[in-house]
C-alpha cells in the first residue's frame, strides 16, 4: 500500500498542477475530489479511517481547504497532499 496518497481538485488546471508536481505519470496515487467531498471524506478515501463517520467523529468534519494543503495522518503516518481550487485566494 502507498503511504502517499494526491487529492485533486477537477477545477486545477494542468498547468498547475505541473507547477506542484502533481502530474499522472507519477508513482503517486492521484484522486479526484467530488463536490460534496469534505475532509472526512479524503481522509477515508486516503485509507486513514474505516468510514467517512469514523473520520468525521475524529476531527475531519471541515470543509477542505482552498489552495495546498498538506496532512500527515494515521499510525502508519500516511502523508495526504491535497491540491484544492486555487482560484479566490
Amino acid at each position: 500500500m502507498l503511504n502517499e496518497v494526491n487529492f485533486l481538485s477537477p477545477k486545477v488546471n494542468s498547468r498547475d498542477r505541473d507547477l506542484m508536481g502533481f502530474d499522472d505519470c507519477g508513482t503517486d496515487m492521484n484522486i479526484m475530489i467530488e463536490d460534496h467531498w469534505i475532509l472526512a471524506h479524503i481522509m477515508h478515501a486516503a485509507g486513514a479511517f474505516p468510514s467517512v463517520g469514523i473520520a468525521r467523529k475524529n476531527g475531519w468534519n471541515r470543509p477542505i481547504p482552498k489552495g495546498f494543503s498538506e496532512f500527515t495522518v494515521g499510525k502508519n503516518r500516511k502523508k495526504v497532499w491535497i491540491l484544492n481550487e486555487i482560484k479566490g485566494l
